[in-house]
């Protein structure tokens, strides 16, 4: 699904955890994805800034360092 979003030009985000399979496991993880889900409905649905992930993106020398909620300053998507 993400490949043909993104081939089509489409926003798209990866949400990769390390050490998990398609049901997350580790509560922190479960946390993490929640926090986000509710950022990008949020975002999409009542048109609240973007946070920083998914403006700047996530990148995975930067995982575990930065978890990037903070939301952007302008909307850039």
């Amino acid at each position: 699904m993400f490949m043909a979003l993104k081939r089509l030009d489409k926003p798209a985000w990866l949400l990769q955890y390390n050490g998990e399979d398609h049901n997350l496991r580790l509560r922190k993880n479960r946390k993490d994805l929640s926090i986000r889900l509710s950022q990008f409905f949020d975002h999409y649905l009542k048109g609240a800034p973007a946070p920083l992930w998914m403006t700047e993106g996530l990148p995975a020398v930067e995982k575990g360092r930065t978890l990037k909620y903070e939301l952007a300053e302008e909307d850039s998507l």
